[in-house]
């Protein structure tokens, strides 16, 4: 890493900088400022002047020098009071100010002496009128509020130092040697910046050390000096937490385990380039050094590198003066002429060519291709585990029968023994060995020489005995080495094991951002619209930490941008109706993000007036929607109105977002990244705008449960607890009932209320033990919104590969994808906060059927028996539709493709309704339009187009062809059989 490109990485970290100022400096005026929140501002400002001019660049250093003095004043005069709003708003201009001249040194833009005198020079001579000048007393003052809050300081060396040095130690391990001198060397300067304000002189002069080292190491041992810095640095962390400050080390422990051969380093220069990097120490960087295996000792070395220390000292104070006294005073005295620009100083920065290794630019299609690379690998990770589970138990069985066979064995021994003492065993039996091969065996005759004390004699049964006795010595020794190969076996997976663990957080690394990059420059937002409207209105920003497709940071911008606009102009109102309402004169707008199962959910939430479903039914009836119909519709399909083209309540045009129009385009947005968005309102209370991203990653940590003898899987980030659950007797499991969490009362459902269709007679078994074998409640939900669904068997939690599921026919509720298991076997991945909701709506719809039939039962259940033409090449799904409609009353014929559909009606078949597919053989779906509203006879004939094809280009094209209705698969039954009945009435009644 070159200096060009330290520079360059000094000027993109600045904008984390100027980021944490701004956040900390929004709405400094509405409460008493905090010394610690002015601490925190004073460093950051202090580290962007103190790092601008080590890296040369100075109207940035000179710009934060500024603001840093009127900064103290505040810390000094002002700490525990109301800051004016006035002198928020100067600082915030300082901030952007210092924001474009980064921008002008990466850009490498010439800066004009016009543009510092109109837009920098007025936000210090205001800020001077408030605050007044820093004075030396005040300096005085400041170190002596710094001496009294050391501890303070030495804290932020314990946390600002910890993290500095955990990214030493990856880049130890990551870059090659010519990079990581230049890397030590920026990590001395950024740990003396701690050093220096905690006042650690020993830290102090290591850092100095470790950097004139650097300077002379050579290439193949800068490896271990930056290994022997990161153990001291470590060490000296340690102490100043342990408060042993008088234990801290000076220097390096051991030079001479760095390889650093003194002997051999020389430096060769003259005298006049000497004297020349004295006057002005830019030249220094001309200045040539030389090795060869004679010249000076390191002792010479470093105290000539101190007096280099000394220069360096020298310059920054002769550029910090200028800073402080010259440099806007220059700007006012020079000659301010078009012919005489000030050219932006530049820090001799080029750009770089392109480095290879050094970053690459990948089409998010490979990312894809990667992702889904990386699925098939913990597949088939997960299927060497369960495997390896399998072998593992297979061993311990074989262990467990060796041992049965040798108790046997020694039975059989035991028995032999008891026979030969009692005689039961013949001697005429007996032999004296059993040879191998085809000797034959000596008998009894043989050895009558011998008397039965001088020679044992052995029957066949012993010797049968023995032999098998040795067999089970064999077998023990191939279980053991069995056993030793398992193991090995076993290490060699968690290693697996731990190396895709890091691969996975690499690859979110790369295809992640945090939602905080998304929205860290709303609250300026709506700060800035709260100072120009007059309307005061506070953001709460939730789920920061919450992770986001690359892609998504910027697609997502203008949208979100749009609903804030909206929410603060169209939903707050002002405070005098705020508070005849008895609300508090502020308005408050909550966005925040989490994680829900396989998708991302952005909710923007205010407290305002809510959305008027009068103004709504208004403006629909003036776009020629009958109030009959208007009557049927559910709040939640009027809301949906407004995000149509050209849709608005407003009566009148606003300065900040006109008569809110642009609602389509904000879903046209989302939807391009495959999103959906919905709003919820509440007159008086507020809205809530929700948009569901896909989680584009397909690795997801899942939890296997069992629960009436249906095993599933559900995400981890949709779970807040499990808790212990009493078994639910016959009664309960066919209602929701509640129970006692966390003081306050859930429902708790019972998952077979939800999933009713045929199952296999045959239940589905795990293989192993449940971890959990006692019934449990899960508890899921969000936003104060919670329930329960109730387990028989928690099997444990899996990192898996979801895959979605792909089919024609309607899935249960709550199914969003499935997984694999080790077997091969496919579980189901269920979201189980609509089980929760699903269980609730039935339950809610069994007790309105004994009262009244409901509205939208009604249309389900027709008086006369119209007929339906189903139109699709799938014979599956054609069945499955015949069947829904004929148990809602229908009558139903049926066509295998489009020509069929169209011979039919041509031969006079009497039909009030087509349900079409749109990609079928001979003629598609576009075909039968085309054909059937061509002809004035099928001109009010209702085509509802049913397709797995969901992108607006196909449900555009069906429109413009005359379809009535478009839905994709999978639909709502219930939406379908409402909407074919409300077309029927409209056209046949």
């Amino acid at each position: 890493m070159n200096q060009d490109q330290i520079k360059l990485n000094f000027l993109e970290e600045a904008q984390d900088c100027f980021h944490t100022v701004e956040s900390n400096l929004l709405n400094l005026s509405a409460e008493i400022a905090q010394p610690e929140i002015l601490d925190l501002i004073l460093r950051e400002v202090h580290s962007v002047k103190g790092g601008a001019g080590m890296m040369g660049f100075t109207i940035l250093s000179d710009v934060a020098h500024r603001l840093e003095d009127f900064l103290k004043i505040l810390r000094i005069h002002h700490h525990s009071t109301h800051i004016p709003l006035e002198v928020e708003n100067l600082m915030l201009r300082a901030v952007d100010a210092m924001v474009i001249i980064k921008d002008g040194y990466l850009g490498e833009q010439e800066m004009t002496s016009q543009w510092l005198e109109k837009e920098v020079t007025p936000i210090f001579e205001q800020l001077k009128e408030h605050l007044g000048e820093l004075q030396d007393e005040d300096e005085d003052l400041l170190l002596k509020q710094q001496d009294q809050a050391s501890d303070g300081e030495l804290l932020m060396f314990e946390e600002g130092v910890d993290s500095i040095l955990d990214e030493l130690e990856q880049q130890i391990s990551d870059l090659p040697p010519e990079e990581l001198s230049s890397a030590l060397i920026l990590t001395s300067e950024k740990i003396l910046m701690f050093a220096r304000m905690a006042e650690l002189e020993p830290v102090i002069n290591l850092c100095e050390s470790v950097q004139q080292r650097a300077v002379i190491c050579e290439p193949d041992s800068i490896f271990a000096l930056s290994q022997e810095a990161l153990r001291v640095w470590r060490r000296s962390h340690g102490l100043v937490v342990r408060g042993s400050l008088d234990k801290l080390p000076w220097d390096l422990d051991s030079v001479s385990s760095l390889e650093l051969d003194s002997e051999s380093l020389t430096l060769d220069f003259d005298n006049d380039e000497l004297s020349s990097l004295t006057q002005a120490l830019n030249e220094a960087a001309d200045l040539e050094l030389s090795f060869d295996n004679e010249g000076l000792s390191l002792e010479e070395l470093s105290n000539l590198a101190l007096e280099f220390e000394g220069l360096e000292d020298y310059q920054k104070e002769n550029d910090q003066d200028y800073a402080i006294e010259d440099t806007f005073a220059e700007i006012n005295n020079f000659d301010l002429t078009e012919e005489n620009p000030i050219p932006f100083p530049q820090p001799q920065i080029v750009k770089t060519p392109p480095q290879t290794g050094k970053t690459v630019k990948v089409p998010v299609e490979q990312l894809s291709q990667f992702n889904s690379l990386f699925g098939k690998l913990i597949l088939e990770r997960n299927r060497l585990n369960l495997r390896l589970e399998q072998l593992r138990s297979f061993a311990q069985l074989m262990q467990k029968r060796m041992n049965q066979l040798e108790r046997s064995n020694g039975q059989l021994r035991n028995w032999y023994d008891h026979a030969s003492s009692e005689g039961w065993i013949n001697p005429s039996d007996s032999v004296a060995f059993r040879p191998w091969g085809n000797q034959s065996l000596i008998t009894n005759a043989t050895l009558q020489d011998f008397d039965t004390l001088e020679m044992d004699r052995y029957s066949d049964l012993h010797l049968i005995s023995q032999e098998q006795i040795e067999i089970i010595v064999q077998l023990k020794e191939v279980s053991t080495d069995i056993n030793f190969g398992i193991n090995d076996l076993n290490q060699a997976l968690q290693e697996l094991n731990h190396t895709m663990q890091s691969l996975q957080k690499n690859a979110t690394r790369i295809q992640m951002r945090p939602f905080a990059d998304l929205v860290r420059s709303f609250p300026r937002f709506i700060r800035d619209l709260g100072m120009q409207f007059n309307k005061k209105v506070n953001l709460t920003i939730e789920g920061e930490n919450t992770l986001l497709d690359r892609t998504f940071i910027e697609a997502l911008n203008a949208p979100l941008t749009h609903l804030l606009r909206n929410a603060f102009d169209h939903g707050i109102e002002d405070s005098q109706t705020r508070r005849a309402l008895g609300k508090p004169p502020h308005g408050n707008i909550t966005l925040s993000a989490f994680n829900r199962g396989t998708q991302i959910v952005i909710t923007i939430k205010d407290d305002g007036a809510g959305v008027s479903l009068e103004k709504i039914s208004q403006r629909l009836v003036s776009m020629g929607i009958s109030e009959e119909e208007i009557a049927r519709m559910k709040p939640s399909q009027m809301i949906d109105y407004i995000f149509e083209p050209g849709f608005s309540t407003a009566s009148q045009v606003t300065e900040l977002s006109g008569r809110g129009v642009g609602m389509d385009i904000v879903r046209s947005n989302i939807q391009e990244l495959r999103g959906e968005i919905h709003a919820h309102s509440i007159p008086h209370q507020g809205t809530t705008f929700t948009l569901t991203l896909p989680f584009n990653l397909s690795i997801l940590r899942v939890m296997i449960v069992e629960a009436q003898q249906m095993v599933f899987a559900i995400p981890v980030n949709s779970v807040k607890e499990m808790i212990s659950s009493p078994p639910l007797s016959n009664d309960q499991k066919a209602t929701v009932i509640d129970i006692d969490w966390q003081n306050q009362t859930i429902p708790m459902v019972n998952i077979e209320q939800v999933f009713i269709f045929n199952r296999p007679s045959k239940p589905f078994e795990m293989s192993g033990n449940p971890v959990i074998d006692k019934p449990t409640a899960l508890i899921v939900g969000e936003d104060n919104n919670y329930g329960a669904i109730h387990l028989d068997r928690y099997w444990g939690e899996q990192e898996v590969t979801i895959r979605p599921i792909e089919t024609h026919l309607p899935l249960p509720p709550g199914f969003i994808s499935s997984m694999i298991l080790g077997d091969g076997r496919v579980l189901p991945v269920i979201d189980p906060m609509v089980i929760v909701k699903e269980a609730q709506e039935q339950i809610n719809t069994s007790i309105e059927d004994d009262i009244l039939v409901p509205e939208y039962i009604k249309p389900f259940q027709p008086e006369r028996h119209n007929t339906i033409l189903i139109v699709d090449d799938s014979i599956n799904v054609r069945r499955y539709l015949a069947s829904t409609l004929e148990k809602a009353g229908y009558q139903v014929e049926q066509a295998k493709d489009g020509q069929e559909a169209v011979d039919k009606l041509y031969a006079g078949i009497s039909v009030q309704g087509i349900i079409c597919d749109i990609e079928m053989p001979r003629l598609d779906g576009y075909g039968v339009l085309e054909e059937i509203k061509g002809k004035s006879k099928f001109k009010f004939l209702p085509i509802i187009m049913l397709t797995s094809r969901s992108n607006e280009k196909h449900k555009k094209l069906a429109f413009n062809l005359g379809a009535d209705a478009y839905f994709s698969k999978p639909y709502n039954e219930k939406d379908l059989l409402g909407i074919i009945d409300q077309l029927i009435n409209v056209n046949y009644i």
